[in-house]
């Protein structure tokens, strides 16, 4: 492995708290990731304040609306130059169709990724808002919509890996968030597994966030995560 796959999720409502975490997790992590709480109160300064880490960034907004407002959202996140940043794929064809484009249009290197079922979903609790079928069928279905709209790779969690490889080789990206360790609690993420196993199965990129970020020692953490991937 010659890159570092692990991308830190700093979910803070403070710069200041943001930096001291970075400042110590740096050296054991391949990216960071920043989403609505980071950007809901730090705005843009605040990312153009993590942008001098210069460290890879991915910007997690998870674009869903209208393809129009879609495209003009996402067409502002361009201009930063993340490595890496979301739409929902359910927002369709149309959306995500407009997206690519613009992408091409501007000839952005940025990775246009589609989210697929949330971590924090079960069975129980997708059908519960009237989506049918099991989590695994509709991250499949959802994948080959991100592939087939020229997308360039999708989020899903780590027991969906093995089967999106399976059926979609190296067409995609694969990014996985619900990354945990053996001692630590789930949280609100419901099908989590080790950072190893993710890898082992095939994760192009796995998301570390509250395992690291809410450790007594952030650096020891992601120190102990990234030793568990070589």
């Amino acid at each position: 492995m010659t890159k570092n796959p692990i991308y830190c999720a700093i979910d803070t409502s403070s710069i200041d708290d943001a930096e001291k975490i970075i400042n110590q997790i740096a050296p054991h992590i391949g990216g960071i990731k920043l989403g609505l709480e980071f950007f809901t109160s730090c705005g843009i300064k605040g990312i153009e304040q993590i942008e001098r880490y210069d460290l890879p960034l991915f910007l997690d907004f998870k674009l869903y609306d209208i393809p129009n407002t879609v495209k003009k959202s996402l067409q502002n996140i361009l201009s930063y130059n993340p490595t890496y940043t979301t739409l929902h794929v359910s927002g369709g064809s149309n959306m995500l169709k407009e997206c690519v484009d613009l992408k091409k249009e501007l000839n952005s290197n940025t990775n246009l990724i589609g989210v697929t079922m949330l971590t924090s979903f079960d069975d129980d609790s997708i059908n519960e808002i009237g989506i049918s079928g099991t989590v695994n069928e509709n991250v499949k279905n959802l994948s080959a919509l991100a592939l087939d709209c020229g997308m360039d790779g999708i989020v899903c969690s780590p027991m969906e890996i093995r089967n999106v490889r399976e059926t979609f080789g190296s067409k995609l990206k694969v990014i996985v968030p619900g990354i945990r360790n053996q001692t630590k609690n789930n949280d609100d993420q419901k099908r989590t597994l080790s950072a190893k196993k993710a890898i082992e199965f095939g994760a192009d990129i796995i998301v570390v966030g509250r395992p690291i970020t809410s450790a007594e020692e952030p650096g020891k953490a992601a120190e102990i995560f990234h030793q568990s991937i070589k």
